[in-house]
């Protein structure tokens, strides 16, 4: 009995096919998160949003407004930072699937190198 395929054009048009698949999840997965960005972008707070009464004095409205400015920043940063990176996801497994259709059973591809690029 001879051994098994793997590497036949419909086996490998399969894994080709499901690259491309799993690409498409991390493409929309940029998407939600560019919804997400947009959003928290326009939740922002004015001074005036951090009046509290404390008899102490001791936490100020502008010490309040501060903290939330930078948590603020880092959150949106982070959704900015988070498109891209799923972005760039998506476009490794496209090269992936790319690369792989055209590889022979005799030729291997490092994910390393489409990463990097």
């Amino acid at each position: 009995m001879p051994d098994y395929n793997w590497f036949s054009d419909e086996n490998i048009q399969v894994a080709a096919d499901g690259i491309r698949a799993e690409a498409k999840k991390w493409y929309e997965f940029s998407d939600r998160m560019t919804t997400v960005s947009h959003a928290a972008k326009d939740q922002t707070l004015s001074v005036a949003a951090f009046v509290v009464t404390d008899i102490t004095g001791v936490v100020t409205a502008a010490d309040l407004s501060s903290a939330y400015n930078q948590m603020y920043e880092w959150l949106n940063g982070l959704f900015t930072q988070a498109t891209d990176e799923f972005d760039k996801f998506g476009k490794a497994l496209m090269q992936i699937a790319d690369w792989y259709e055209q590889s022979d059973e005799n030729t291997a591809q490092n994910f390393d190198e489409i990463a990097s690029s």
